[in-house]
């Protein structure tokens, strides 16, 4: 008989109190719960469960579970580098979206039926594993839940995801989230406790289980998605590049060494300088095949990936997918149980997705843009940096969004936010302590109300890649946290930080 699914007190009272507050008291009541010693972890498990099992999956990829689950990574880790009460800001943030997907009209409210997997269970893992990568590849999408639930008991979390991947990847051209979305769910686990697997990864089954958009309309936009459902039907050239270089060797290295640091720092050049970021497959190819590690060729990505935003005029606080993205295979290329092939296309499958080729049309600066002619002299100090960057994001022009008549995506960054990166390259030439600079980032972030916590997946992505990557290339990480800052600073409305911040300071 058909149940839904329910938890085990106190969480469901926690799920409940998600759902069930009504919009305009979320804020005061989430920060009630804090002040009187609630769990800031337990919140934000809440906060998932309820959006994974009382939400609709997106005709696309805003709304519904997607964004607030992929951020709790990023919202938790933040909390953690913030001091005193102030590190219930991103708390309040997260459970807040997550209230507010669930009482839209466009998302909600909706139930997650309990999954019936007990006739599975007799099967081998094997046997189970098969019917989850064929249940995905015909998008059946209840055969997939099934096995999923089934699988959670008996595998492992890498060889769940090389199913998912299978699809994933491929997709990853028409829709970076349809990777970016599994893997941050992996993570939201790694932080709340994969006990709650089921009811978090069954919404990413079902998204990577619907039909892909094959469509495309007039325009740039249009241009763009027509190039990615190119760039998927002919996925077959990424594995004719590994097959080609014989990259699957096993004897080819997987961590980097200081001996490749000029090796990563040409890959990087070439990659922040290439006309059209879906070309960087061969060049990866190629530099994987002259001996290149697998660490070492993701490192070069990542920071030429860094130094094309930083050539990016963009305005858009959603364009976080040039970190996100190389932060999301780091993971994978870390996780136990992926195959060597499937490692590679992870790598080779960057440069495809739609939202960083997205960013090509956008490259108007160049690395020399953010000039330190801008920066006084005086400004040398570490303090006096940190109050110099930090006055400048709340110098930032203002933007209403609520008055953007065209898409979000033509929107242009102003030139100030140009000061905001060299005030943050002086920081890393004076070689200051980064750990205060990111506490700043951490600070900073929690006044946007508008991303879809995209924001803050940017800054745990640039700080976990500035120290993912040698010292002698990492700054550009650092440089490129404070440049996304600055764009998130001068957007309106705010709704949820004027009230959070009152509270907490009352």
């Amino acid at each position: 008989m058909l149940g839904l699914v329910h938890f085990e007190a106190p969480i469901e009272d926690l799920v409940c109190f998600v759902e069930e507050t009504e919009p305009e008291d979320i804020v005061n009541a989430t920060y009630g719960k804090l002040s009187e010693g609630g769990s800031p972890r337990a919140l934000l498990l809440a906060a998932a469960l309820a959006v994974s099992r009382s939400t609709e999956l997106p005709p696309l990829h805003h709304g519904g579970p997607i964004h607030p689950v992929s951020g709790l990574h990023a919202v938790e880790r933040l909390a953690e580098r913030i001091s005193g009460t102030g590190a219930f800001l991103p708390v309040i943030q997260s459970v807040a979206l997550a209230n507010k997907h669930i009482h839209s009209p466009d998302m909600g409210s909706t139930a997650m039926a309990r999954v019936q997997s007990s006739d599975l269970e007799q099967l081998s893992k094997e046997d189970l594993i098969s019917g989850f990568s064929t249940a995905l590849k015909k998008r059946i999408a209840p055969a997939a839940e099934r096995n999923l639930v089934a699988l959670l008991k008996v595998a492992g979390p890498g060889e769940i995801m090389e199913a998912l991947l299978q699809v994933a990847v491929p997709r990853n051209a028409l829709d970076d989230h349809y990777l970016l979305y599994a893997v941050y769910a992996f993570r939201a686990l790694d932080a709340v406790g994969w006990e709650h697997a089921e009811v978090i990864l069954r919404p990413p089954v079902r998204f990577l289980c619907r039909h892909p958009m094959l469509e495309y309309g007039e325009g740039e936009r249009g241009r763009i998605i027509a190039e990615g459902i190119s760039l998927y039907r002919n996925f077959s050239s990424l594995e004719d590049l590994i097959s080609d270089g014989s990259l699957e060797n096993e004897d080819r290295l997987v961590e980097t060494s200081t001996e490749e640091t000029e090796a990563i720092r040409a890959l990087a050049d070439r990659v922040s300088s290439i006309d059209s970021i879906c070309d960087t497959p061969a060049l990866v190819a190629d530099e994987l095949g002259r001996g290149l590690s697998l660490m070492g060729a993701l490192e070069g990505l990542s920071v030429g990936g860094a130094q094309r935003f930083l050539r990016s005029q963009t305005g858009n606080p959603f364009d976080v997918h040039m970190h996100t993205g190389i932060n999301a295979r780091r993971y994978l290329l870390s996780l136990s149980g992926l195959s060597r092939r499937t490692r590679l296309l992870v790598l080779l499958s960057w440069g495809q997705g739609y939202e960083i080729r997205h960013l090509d049309r956008t490259l108007a600066w160049t690395l020399d843009s953010a000039s330190n002619d801008t920066v006084s002299s005086a400004d040398d100090d570490q303090d006096q940096l940190l109050n110099a960057i930090s006055g400048g994001l709340d110098e930032q022009p203002s933007f209403d969004l609520s008055t953007l008549t065209g898409s979000i995506a033509e929107l242009v960054a102003p030139t100030s936010v140009l000061k905001s990166a060299a005030l943050a390259q002086r920081y890393v030439e004076r070689g200051h302590d980064p750990t205060p600079f990111f506490d700043l980032m951490a600070e900073q972030v929690c006044h946007d109300d508008q991303s879809e916590m995209h924001a803050y997946k940017m800054q745990q992505a640039a700080y976990e890649e500035f120290y993912a990557t040698r010292d002698e290339l990492r700054g550009v990480h650092l440089i490129a946290a404070a440049k996304h800052a600055a764009i998130v600073a001068r957007l309106n409305p705010r709704t949820i930080y004027p009230t959070a911040r009152a509270l907490i300071a009352a």
